[in-house]
């Protein structure tokens, strides 16, 4: 998959997708509910892609109405760019629209068009709620075509594309995505994505593709994202986010599982900023965060919609794990600005001449971490732990060379002796030598973010091999980017 694009976009019938579900006068209720969103745009580039300079041009998007007295959603970005909004009903009538409120970091905007008539409008699902294999349509205006209904099923449920957008340039690079077949393009971005109740369960957004025309995945906003923003932008004309100072991520059952904690649910905290919020109440990268103001986390819970719904400056009760220890702690939840967000640095690249010791119960190879590995990792000084300088080809993805090792097992790594002794001691463990899986606690300098990664480990091999290596089969690469069309 080579492309990630922000749409203005359409839908096609998938293969296999449940047909019949939502009788076609439904749908033809529902396609009343949808609207094409035209833009003007000056100084910007149109959605066919063609850069026009200070000509004035129309870009199509989509859009759909919320309520009877005329508030429209969309995306953010089909109307960033617009000097003038025009909305065209179903039934040909055409309004200008003003900008209510709009959130680049979840990729809504919230319109309002004066309309002398009472509009059709949507009811919202419970995001939470729909489970991957189910039914869903997307209506849309692709390619300016107007109203095109598309069919598929939900493919994934809280997929991350922060660092995608970030490449991008785009806005909604806080949102916990849904992930769809059903097929769109150009001119579906801000579209409906109903289920087989005829409720919105997405707001069509993005989509990738391997190049080649009509093949691609899809993504859209949750409509539980979709309702706490539209809320705020009622009020505030922008989302007002609370802020912890923290970045989470799930868990994974094979961590978990590596860790005695197969039973426990819950997100691992990967990173904590400095003077925020949650480094005053002790909260550490490593914890894992099982309850958040007295309510459970699952695996289904929306990380972004958790940590930035909470009740500004109150103080609430946090529940983690620490080195198989549950504890509470105490936070006060500030408010999230654009000084406080975070965002990915450039790939860190290989360089060669450095010392690889060779860790075969892992497949890995490490080295200490000197100032000078710091400098060409750009990795900073705070994070402590051992540099990854290979990886067998044997291993995913989940790690590459210039990851840092800060645990394992949550017990901390300060140096390779110490890895060594970790391991020595891991080794002798029944449970370990029956599942011969280690979690990992990883960071990666190109996110500046850390995750528990599941390493399969055979203490069969021996963990104190002194051996100097180049591991002829390591990947010293780094992960391929997605780009724009």
């Amino acid at each position: 998959m080579k492309y990630l694009i922000p749409l203005a976009m359409t839908v096609m019938v998938a293969p296999g997708a449940a047909r019949g579900a939502i009788k076609g006068e439904v749908i033809r209720n529902l396609i009343d509910c949808v609207v094409d969103v035209i833009v003007l745009e000056e100084n910007d580039t149109a959605a066919d892609g063609i850069r026009r300079g200070s000509r004035k041009s129309a870009a199509n998007g989509s859009g759909f109405i919320i309520d009877a007295s005329g508030f429209i959603v969309t995306n953010c970005h089909v109307i960033d760019s617009a000097v003038k909004i025009t909305i065209s009903l179903s039934d040909g009538s055409v309004y200008s629209a003003r900008v209510v409120g709009k959130d680049e970091h979840s990729d809504v905007a919230l319109l309002k068009i004066e309309a002398d008539v009472k509009l059709p409008s949507v009811q919202f699902a419970d995001s939470d709620s729909i489970e991957i294999g189910e039914p869903v349509i997307a209506i849309g205006n692709p390619l300016g075509f107007g109203r095109t209904v598309t069919s598929g099923i939900i493919s994934y449920k809280g997929r991350s594309l922060a660092d995608k957008i970030a490449e991008l340039g785009a806005g909604g690079d806080m949102v916990s995505y849904l992930q769809t077949d059903a097929a769109v393009s150009f001119g579906n971005s801000g579209g409906p994505l109903f289920t087989n109740k005829a409720e919105v369960v997405g707001m069509v957004t993005v989509f990738c593709t391997d190049g080649l025309q009509g093949t691609g995945i899809n993504f859209a906003i949750p409509s539980n994202t979709l309702k706490k923003v539209i809320k705020e932008l009622k009020v505030h004309g922008k989302m007002l986010r609370s802020w912890l100072g923290i970045s989470v991520a799930p868990l994974g059952k094979r961590a978990a599982r590596a860790m005695g904690l197969e039973k426990q649910n819950g997100y691992a905290v990967v990173r904590v900023d400095e003077n925020s919020p949650a480094a005053v109440a002790g909260l550490q990268a490593g914890d894992i965060l099982t309850s958040l103001n007295d309510e459970n986390i699952s695996d289904s819970t929306d990380s972004e919609l958790m940590l930035s719904s909470l009740p500004i400056g109150r103080i609430i009760p946090v529940q983690i794990i620490r080195h198989g220890t549950e504890m509470k702690l105490s936070v006060t939840v500030g408010i999230r600005t654009d000084d406080n967000l975070n965002f990915g640095t450039e790939d860190p690249r290989w360089k060669e001449g450095i010392s690889r010791e060779e860790i075969k119960c892992l497949g890995i190879c490490v080295a200490e971490l000197t100032s000078d590995l710091r400098k060409k990792f750009d990795i900073p000084d705070s994070v402590k732990g051992v540099l990854i300088s290979g990886v067998n080809d044997s291993l995913d993805d989940s790690i590459s060379v210039g990851n840092v090792i800060l645990t394992i097992n949550q017990s901390s790594v300060v140096s390779v002796a110490s890895l060594k002794k970790e391991l020595y001691g891991l080794a002798q463990k029944p449970s370990i030598i029956k599942t011969r899986e280690l979690a990992a606690f990883v960071y990666d300098p190109q996110t500046r973010r850390s995750q528990y990664v599941p390493l399969h480990f055979d203490p069969t091999i021996g963990v104190n091999a002194e051996k100097k290596s180049d591991v002829s089969k390591a990947k010293d690469g780094v992960k391929a980017k997605w780009s724009l069309i």
